[in-house]
């Protein structure tokens, strides 16, 4: 008797918990929050893998193979970024400009573009002549403008300063 009471008070306590999950989840959607707080978490990534390479080439640093798994790191995510920015959301705590849903596959070019450079330096990291990294770098450096100048909206515009 007593366990079946013990079961039906489990059960009840997990079907509240799915319930008010599941209104959180619609309620955090509608306003895109969550979507947008995920596409800045990939992102986000993307910086900080960046910033790694950045790091290991400015300071010399000897962690054989990082650059290049920086760089196939940020390749691999480039897949993505598409699908993070699906959904038209360039209202509120957000950085993405409008232009990105007005010419979706100029965007889609530019991340074709940035992945084949992240290939292109994770390449040239695994390769045999140190000389080809600086060039793959820059390389990386711009694709990541190709996309940023057109599609994010300027630092003075930034969610992030209102």
């Amino acid at each position: 008797m007593i366990r079946t009471r013990s079961l039906r008070l489990l059960v009840a306590c997990l079907a509240m918990t799915l319930v008010s999950a599941a209104n959180v989840s619609a309620d955090s959607r509608e306003d895109g929050q969550a979507e947008i707080e995920y596409r800045q978490k990939v992102m986000s990534a993307l910086g900080t893998n960046m910033g790694a390479i950045g790091d290991i080439l400015k300071n010399r640093l000897d962690v054989p193979g990082a650059v290049a798994n920086h760089a196939g790191q940020m390749a691999d995510a480039a897949a993505l970024i598409a699908p993070a920015f699906k959904k038209h959301l360039s209202e509120g705590a957000t950085d993405a400009k409008p232009e990105i849903w007005a010419d979706w596959a100029k965007f889609e070019d530019a991340i074709a573009g940035f992945e084949e450079a992240a290939r292109s330096l994770a390449s040239a990291a695994n390769g045999d002549d140190p000389s080809a990294v600086g060039p793959a770098m820059r390389g990386l450096g711009k694709s990541c403008g190709g996309c940023h100048k057109p599609f994010r909206k300027p630092k003075e515009e930034s969610y992030k300063n209102k």
